[in-house]
């Protein structure tokens, strides 16, 4: 039945009958109706509330999902969490909305894999809407697509080590939004236990954590964490009141005092949140100037934390029963250095070039440390703007490269499941971060480039698949390596003839899938870089964080 009534709603819209309905769905909350994609390939239901956050769970984890009476019309625009964009602040404070995608005409009957995506934007930017992440070149392969919005910046991120905030609010939106496709799926037609997370940067981050908390156990049977790491640096807020006492005393306070700082953001206006953008002061350690990150939570009766420890010493305790994809590109840092100066460079001269999460029992040690790495990208001479591309280099393998593969070696010890990892390398014209940062012509793949042949956008031309051929191959390899993950756990089983074997790593060595214009396996990248931060990175890395 259900099929018959996905031919003729195809079709209606084969005609030019635009807009036409989805079949409704019912789930715990209540009836959905959703519309026919523009093609006709997938039916979208959209919007949909998965919690609740108001003025009383700010900070805290989201409330539950709402009820309705009636029929929820499922078909209106996302909405976005509040954020600073170059249009100035978009956004609402009630934001926690998930879509989900079913392709309308699947080629085998029964529950489909269901694929969940976690948006990236450094826990500041983006939202989980088809403006970037369109399903259509997903959906294709008969499997579920879901995105959603969780909580940005300090709304979702604000850590004050108190009960009113204890941190990662936006994790736990996270968990709430997996919790509901649990729940949910299968009235889509969905398989609630073939689930796949994927997710990018922050959002691939963001992940690693999921996987390593007890707290979102049996809610995915997959992952596939691209371009992120819970050991990164970037990872983990280290000081968080200290941050929010900045951004207080931009607001006109001055106060170390969580309680304090409570009191002065529970009822801040939104706008007020938006436009506080303090500098951290530099120190001898180069940290990012990101401010709202996710936080190790002090233990507060009746609150379930996401993170509990550091991210290394929970994944290193954790059983894991699942099988993971990790992967990173080739040129991650010229995202980076698109915003960099002559002022901005010069900082690093006489600084060492890793963050705060290591520690060191002498200066001595620090600073033999830094003058390894500081001679392996720069040499013995003076960092500047003529050495940009080895700054790239460094933010390459820094924040990106080399935390993906630790941790992989990690997850390997740990799991039961087989662990891949892929370096992405193709450079093409859907390479939008590289277009956006000024390096077209570089070789590679900048930063987030490998989420255009994955995903299609409304803001990007979407015609040079068609006569690119090589673009189309990508886009072609990149979804049936994914979706072929998310059904069988492999992405490349044996009914795969057209792509090489991907073999998984293993406690013996790290073996890699180069994606590139031509698709091969490989040994590690950059084998010296990797020797140097495998080895300082497990030398000093730091074991707790003093809340």
């Amino acid at each position: 039945m259900r099929y018959s009534k996905n031919l003729v709603l195809f079709s209606l819209f084969a005609v030019n009958l635009v807009d036409q309905p989805a079949p409704e769905v019912e789930i715990a909350q209540g009836r959905l109706s959703g519309k026919v994609s523009d093609d006709g390939s997938y039916f979208e239901y959209v919007g949909i509330p998965y919690a609740t956050t108001n003025h009383s769970t700010r900070f805290q984890a989201p409330g539950p999902p709402p009820t309705w009476k009636g029929t929820f019309k499922a078909t209106d625009h996302i909405y976005m969490c509040p954020q600073n964009s170059k249009f100035g602040r978009v956004g609402r404070e009630d934001c926690l909305t998930i879509n989900v995608y079913v392709p309308t005409m699947p080629a085998q009957e029964g529950p489909m894999p269901v694929m969940v995506y976690i948006h990236g934007g450094a826990f500041a930017l983006g939202s989980g809407g088809k403006f970037v992440y369109g399903p259509d070149y997903l959906v294709k392969h008969d499997v579920i697509i879901v995105t959603f919005n969780y909580r940005l910046g300090a709304l979702g991120f604000m850590c004050l080590n108190i009960k009113e905030a204890p941190g990662n609010a936006g994790l736990k939106d996270q968990l709430a939004a997996l919790r509901w496709v649990k729940k949910n799926i299968a009235a889509f037609g969905g398989d609630p236990d073939n689930v796949t997370a994927f997710g990018e940067s922050a959002g691939a981050t963001s992940l690693s954590i999921l996987i390593a908390s007890d707290a979102a156990d049996g809610l995915f049977q997959k992952a596939i964490i691209q371009s992120g790491s819970s050991i990164a640096n970037w990872a983990i807020n280290r000081k968080p009141v200290w941050v929010y006492s900045l951004i207080a005393k931009q607001l006109g306070y001055d106060t170390q005092d969580p309680h304090e700082l409570y009191n002065i953001f529970k009822d801040l206006p939104v706008k007020d949140f938006l436009r506080t953008r303090p500098r951290k002061p530099l120190d001898k350690f180069f940290d990012t100037q990101l401010l709202h990150l996710p936080c190790v939570e002090k233990p507060f009766p009746g609150i379930e934390p996401i993170i509990t420890d550091m991210p290394f010493n929970m994944l290193e305790r954790k059983k894991l029963n699942i099988s993971v994809i990790y992967g990173s590109n080739s040129k991650e840092g010229l995202f980076l250095i698109g915003e960099e100066t002559p002022a901005t460079v010069n900082e690093r001269n006489g600084r060492y070039l890793f963050a705060s999460d290591l520690e060191f029992k002498t200066e001595q040690e620090a600073e033999k440390a830094a003058k390894e790495v500081k001679e392996f990208y720069f040499g013995e001479e003076t960092i500047d703007m003529t050495k940009i591309l080895n700054m790239s280099d460094l933010y390459t393998h820094l924040y990106f490269e080399m935390p993906s593969l630790i941790e992989s070696e990690v997850v390997i010890k740990t799991t039961n499941k087989p662990v891949y990892n892929y370096y992405f390398d193709y450079g093409g014209n859907r390479n939008v971060l590289k277009v956006v940062s000024g390096y077209r012509s570089a070789g590679g793949a900048c930063h987030a480039d490998e989420l255009f042949y994955l995903f299609k956008t409304d803001f990007w031309p979407n015609f040079v698949e068609i006569w690119n051929r090589k673009d189309s191959k990508t886009i072609d390899t990149m979804t049936k390596l994914w979706t072929n993950f998310a059904r069988y756990g492999n992405p490349t089983p044996e009914s795969v003839t057209d792509l090489p074997q991907w073999s998984p790593s293993s406690r013996e060595g790290l073996k890699l899938l180069y994606i590139g214009e031509e698709v091969k396996m490989g040994p590690v990248p950059n084998p010296e870089a990797y020797e140097m931060w495998r080895r300082t990175f497990l030398t000093y890395r730091r074991k707790k964080v003093d809340n």
